[in-house]
């Protein structure tokens, strides 16, 4: 009698549907666990086996049907539902995205801003400079750009020569 007791367990953690709860959920890593209501193992759930639209999580507490199957590291989902099927409700909580402050620049108001110039408030600005915001020139033919560069390729020639101007005087040390 116990063996067929044991056989059922088996054949109730692999295939049939389940209910439970969700014990707990890491909405930023997509995977948690869930509680049987036959009082089984706690049960790993991935957010790829949640049957839901969207950002697909699953919220504490929450009812569900699940099917699930033994791994290696123990029971795991294979299918996670509503009640009667239906598509989970998830958690409300939403992950912060990790995104990099980036400074943009928008080419039409020359701003370094929040948006870019699709989405510019001004509407079209006449061709400019980004640079100086000169209307006769564009950025590269800024002579503000030219004498940036004429400098900074001087003092990069002169540190390559040791100092040598090129006139027979140095600037070095002796």
């Amino acid at each position: 009698m116990l063996e067929i007791k044991n056989k059922m367990a088996a054949g109730e953690e692999c295939g049939c549907v389940r209910v439970g709860k969700c014990k707990w959920f890491n909405v930023a890593k997509g995977w948690g666990f869930l509680t049987p209501n036959d009082g089984g193992q706690e049960v790993f759930v991935h957010q790829s086996v949640i049957q839901m639209s969207g950002f697909r999580s699953l919220g504490e507490q929450e009812e569900v049907e699940f099917e699930c199957q033994r791994t290696a590291r123990g029971l795991e989902a294979t299918r996670v539902s509503g009640k009667q099927g239906e598509n989970c409700h998830g958690s409300t909580y939403r992950p912060r995205i990790n995104r990099k402050s980036r400074r943009m620049r928008c080419y039409n108001c020359g701003e370094f801003a929040n948006h870019i110039a699709s989405e510019c408030a001004l509407g079209p600005q006449p061709k400019r400079c980004h640079r100086c915001r000169g209307e006769d020139h564009l950025h590269a033919d800024c002579p503000n750009r030219n004498a940036t560069q004429t400098s900074s390729s001087r003092s990069k020639s002169l540190a390559s020569d040791g100092g040598n101007t090129g006139d027979g005087a140095s600037t070095a040390a002796p």
